[in-house]
């Protein structure tokens, strides 16, 4: 009995000292790099494919950047955010979505 008043206790106070991040500010920061000279569009969309925010949308040189996401507006679910890069002197094209969990 003594052993399970214990992990109980422990669970209590392991959930009063998880609060996440989100509630309190519900913005993150995407990060992503830039292997050279690039028109960059970088895309939120939810589960129905609908874009619901455009962090980037222009010209970037190479480099790592950090785009803000502001999440307070959103419902919970799925949503994907879409990274897409074309060289502007060459050739080079490049798209990547991942996938995030937004729990409220």
């Amino acid at each position: 009995m003594r052993k399970y008043i214990f992990v109980s206790l422990v669970v209590l106070f392991a959930a009063m000292g998880c609060r996440s991040s989100i509630l309190d500010d519900p913005s993150l920061s995407i990060q992503y790099s830039v292997p050279q000279d690039s028109f960059v569009k970088l895309t939120v969309e939810n589960s129905y494919n609908t874009v619901v925010a455009t962090l980037v949308d222009g010209k970037q040189a190479a480099g790592t950047y950090q785009a803000a996401f502001n999440a307070s507006e959103m419902l919970e679910g799925v949503y994907f955010y879409t990274l897409e890069c074309k060289g502007i002197n060459s050739d080079y094209y490049f798209k990547s979505t991942k996938h995030m969990l937004l729990i409220k």
